[in-house]
């Protein structure tokens, strides 16, 4: 038995959060991250969990923790190509954290498409020339944006299932898949930056490593 860094009430050893309040706790000391894996782990691999928690028979994902801030400056950034990239990064991951769900190559390639549509016609200007109408090129964004939320939508919903799936898996405790990406209007809204946030909470928990 344990005490709950947040609330302080008695929770057991392997509980990767407080049946009380709901906080994630720390399976690991600082220490133990820093001192365990390689120097350079790599994106989208596997590796055992080093302590003994409830979900130790099963492989740890190992994801990269990153500011929901800094995926909306580079999506502005790079005209929202940025989640094109997120995503394929860390797909081989997530399709690995679950045994039921998987992300279909066919979607995530169609999603990849219409990401980069939209980047070529939001820089109508410089790509396409002053040969195709202004009314034409706005119609043309309106659909391609249109579309890109949609298949965005659908993956954020595949990967909510993925998430909390992999907790219930790793973490026992009833809490654990309830806690885990529980808003499907969040879900909708806030997509891939949703999922980062609670990919980050996981890394907080200890059930998913931290890769750098």
């Amino acid at each position: 038995m344990k005490n709950c860094p947040g609330c302080g009430a008695v929770i057991q050893e392997d509980a990767a959060f407080c049946e009380y309040c709901g906080v994630a706790v720390k399976q690991r000391s600082e220490a133990g991250k820093e001192g365990s894996a390689s120097s350079w782990p790599v994106e989208g691999t596997w590796s055992a969990a080093p302590e003994k928690t409830s979900g130790a028979s099963f492989p740890q994902a190992r994801l990269k923790k990153v500011s929901p801030l800094i995926m909306i400056f580079f999506t502005l950034l790079t005209f929202f190509l940025y989640p094109v990239v997120w995503l394929f990064l860390r797909l081989r991951t997530f399709n690995s954290m679950s045994e039921k769900t998987r992300i279909h190559p066919v979607l995530s390639g169609l999603f990849a498409c219409a990401a980069v549509a939209l980047a070529v016609i939001l820089n109508g200007d410089s790509l396409i020339g002053p040969a195709v109408p202004q009314q034409a090129i706005d119609t043309a964004i309106s659909y391609i944006f249109l579309a890109n939320f949609i298949l965005s939508a659908v993956l954020t919903f595949a990967l909510r299932r993925i998430l909390r799936e992999y907790a219930a898996r790793m973490d026992k405790s009833p809490l654990a898949a309830k806690i885990v990406a529980r808003s499907e209007v969040f879900a909708f809204l806030f997509q891939f930056l949703y999922i980062q946030h609670h990919i980050n909470l996981l890394i907080d928990a200890g059930l998913v490593e931290r890769t750098n």
